[in-house]
């Protein structure tokens, strides 16, 4: 007969006295490695990325919201400019002209992050990076949570603000052609069988819906393979912004003629889907706009959180000597403000 181990619940005393013997003993560690600028390029890229997005889930609720909402504006931005730069090389008698669209909205669609990083912004994808960490007990999950669900609704919000604005514009209905090309390229085509299925007024069958949500979700974890390892290679200039920006835009070129599936970028899709629903109400277009968002945007989202934790799982083995000290350091962190907010819960009881 199997027994269970029962569980012992610690007194907040307790808790921070065990707390504090633990930091005594990180504290004996040597961290100068992390400091050292004579690393590898690849070292060092791991080490600030780490750096960077453990100091980014403590930003304020404003700043993470707010940088949501810029990089969800910058991405309609673009999204609009590749959908302008290609919509006239796309149809059936121009098959031929594929690459050429896949090549220029990769060249186009790169340019967000020069966006991003000289005017600011922030994609949830990035937060995930660090997701791997949150099973060693380096950080809160309610923090990393937090932190990712400001950042995403900032960044559904900014989309939604941008195509809201290009619809009002008048844009679509000058350029009948533009708008279909949109409909197409970033709404229907992501539905891959689906999409087909309901442009075709044909009922949605569980293997075609199977289907879907299977291709979406491996195209979004192949997808954070590429923005996590975006984020790392512009770490790893050693502050050379030039080589920084080549990096950033040589990654996102790859993710871009992919066509992967990112969990923010496809809100473009799925609001330029929805505001169709709103001003042409036709059944056909409102089960494209609901399907979307339930069998495009839902899988991407669990997608890109596996590929960032698969990703990011054989960075920190091939890191491993830095990986160790990072955790380390970052585990003396978190139990100084463990300590810090049972200190601070005590005081508001006594009060």
């Amino acid at each position: 007969m199997i027994k269970w181990k029962k569980r012992v619940h610690l007194t907040d005393e307790q808790k921070i006295q065990n707390y504090k013997k633990e930091i005594l003993t990180l504290e004996q560690v040597d961290y100068s490695p992390l400091y050292s600028q004579d690393v590898a390029y690849h070292n060092y890229g791991y080490i600030h990325t780490f750096r960077v997005i453990s100091d980014g889930l403590r930003l304020s609720n404003m700043k993470q919201f707010m940088a949501g909402i810029l990089a969800g504006i910058w991405i309609g931005l673009v999204y609009v400019a590749v959908a302008m730069a290609t919509y006239s090389f796309v149809g059936a008698d121009k098959a031929v002209l594929e690459s050429l669209v896949k090549i220029l909205t990769g060249l186009i669609f790169g340019s967000v992050i020069l966006l991003i990083s000289f005017l600011g912004g922030g994609f949830v994808t990035a937060h995930m990076w660090y997701n791997r960490t949150m099973f060693k007990k380096v950080e809160r999950w309610s923090i990393f949570l937090k932190a990712c669900g400001l950042v995403y609704a900032g960044n559904i919000i900014g989309i939604m603000i941008f195509t809201c604005i290009f619809q009002l514009s008048g844009a679509l209905n000058h350029s009948p052609a533009l708008a279909q090309h949109i409909y197409n390229a970033f709404g229907k085509a992501k539905l891959y069988e689906v999409g087909s299925a309901i442009e075709a007024k044909d009922a949605l069958k569980a293997g075609e819906i199977f289907k879907t949500i299977g291709y979406v979700f491996a195209s979004a974890v192949l997808c954070n393979f590429l923005i996590c390892l975006a984020t790392q290679g512009s770490k790893s200039a050693k502050g050379n912004t030039v080589a920084a920006m080549i990096m950033y835009f040589l990654v996102l070129f790859y993710f871009a003629i992919g066509g992967y599936q990112h969990c923010v970028a496809n809100w473009f899709g799925a609001w330029m889907l929805i505001l169709r629903a709103i001003s042409d109400p036709t059944t056909q277009h409102a089960n494209m706009a609901w399907a979307f968002v339930a069998f495009n945007i839902i899988p991407a989202l669990l997608g890109n959180f596996v590929g960032a934790l698969i990703i990011g799982t054989f960075m920190g083995l091939f890191n491993k000597e830095f990986d160790t000290l990072l955790v380390q350091e970052a585990r003396m962190k978190f139990l100084a403000e463990e300590i810090e907010r049972i200190e601070n819960k005590k005081m508001k009881i006594k009060k």
